[in-house]
């Protein structure tokens, strides 16, 4: 089973201001996203990404993604289960639970925080950016400062709608 990081980020690595808003991502974003969900069958997130997301996407947000598992990273043991998800307090149970449903791929959404644990685990097998034309000074950034380093290898690289550029790498380990 392969750890898919997939994320819409800015040029300079950010995937929100400081305060979580994401406004300045584009739709297109969104759309990609729910094709490789369904594809992957699963998604997994922190509990932050989760609250931010719903709470600013009424209309649609991860309750309305149509996968068979849908997983929320926490140590918070205050945070209620919301109905269709299973928590997970690990990058590793997340990874085991995955697995033992028998996917093929593990879809990491983050936050930067989240993101991190698993690169410093070594268990982000690829990482797939959709760069967005627009520039944040101050942000939350797609990986969390930590200790970890890895090469990484260029798998494609593609020119989509509306200025974006996705970018799939495979993490050397």
């Amino acid at each position: 089973m392969k750890t898919i990081l997939f994320m819409a980020i800015s040029p300079n690595g950010l995937i929100a201001r400081e305060n979580g808003d994401e406004d300045w991502l584009l739709s297109e974003n969104w759309d990609d996203f729910l094709i490789v969900a369904k594809q992957c069958g699963n998604i997994v997130m922190g509990r932050e990404t989760y609250e931010i997301v719903t709470r600013m996407y009424k209309n649609y947000n991860f309750d309305s993604v149509d996968v068979d598992t849908k997983l929320i990273v926490t140590t918070n043991s205050k945070f209620q289960v919301p109905a269709g998800y299973k928590i997970v307090v690990s990058p590793e149970e997340a990874r085991d639970f995955v697995k033992s449903k028998n996917f093929d791929n593990l879809l990491l959404l983050g936050g930067g925080k989240l993101n991190s644990s698993f690169m410093k685990k070594g268990l982000v097998d690829k990482i797939h950016l959709t760069i967005n034309p627009y520039v944040l000074g101050k942000g939350r950034p797609f990986l969390w400062p930590e200790n970890f380093e890895y090469e990484l290898k260029l798998e494609s690289c593609e020119n989509t709608s509306k200025d974006r550029v996705s970018l799939k790498y495979e993490v050397i380990k």
